[in-house]
């Protein structure tokens, strides 16, 4: 007795049990998909057994276990687990459902990449909008020193105006004064003139 219960032939039971649990696992582990819709998902392998979920063609189980009466014991993705009717579920996901998904992808690649080609769009206008902005902001700038010069030029004119029209007072004056001293001058050369005459007369 002590032969068959030895330590190494314990060991070896042991070792053989722990490799068959862990080989029945993931085999039991298998995906399912469902094939029909609006499938009930039970919370035992009875159609009158409450419902837990209802699912739809195209979900994805993890197969847990089976039994003899058409009955799939299934976990969902989020944890929930039930029993499912197992002619409502496939080893392989639906063809349809299959090019059903591939449409989806395909309609989402295309979605992204017009949002890509709108985003370029918008970042080509940006980038018009900056070049005019910095042309728009160099004209300003032109614009502002040839006001800036015109500003100063007719600053200058008015002051030279003001200067001619100083100068032309200064003339005018000038010339009422030399009309009157002319004037005075050409008095006196009368009044000689005429006493000149008046003398001549006497003698």
């Amino acid at each position: 007795m002590n032969g068959f219960f030895s330590p190494h032939r314990l060991r070896g039971w042991i070792a053989g049990l722990v490799w068959m649990l862990l080989s029945a696992g993931p085999a039991l582990a298998e995906d399912r998909y469902v094939i029909d819709d609006q499938i009930n998902l039970r919370k035992t392998p009875a159609l009158t057994a409450p419902v837990a979920r209802t699912l739809k063609a195209g979900d994805k189980l993890e197969l847990l276990d089976g039994n003899s009466s058409g009955w799939d014991h299934v976990k969902l993705a989020d944890g929930t687990d039930g029993w499912v009717a197992r002619r409502s579920l496939s080893a392989k996901i639906p063809v349809e459902i299959e090019r059903n998904q591939l449409r989806a992808e395909i309609d989402e690649l295309r979605a992204k990449l017009v949002s890509h080609d709108k985003l370029q769009n918008e970042l080509k206008r940006i980038q018009e909008v900056s070049r005019n902005a910095l042309r728009i902001e160099q004209e300003n700038q032109e614009l502002i020193a040839k006001a800036n010069r015109l500003e100063k030029e007719l600053k200058q004119a008015s002051d030279e105006n003001r200067i001619l029209e100083k100068q032309a007072d200064t003339l005018f004056f000038l010339a009422g004064a030399g009309v009157l001293i002319l004037g005075f001058i050409s008095g006196l050369l009368s009044r000689k003139r005429r006493k000149s005459s008046s003398y001549g007369s006497l003698e």
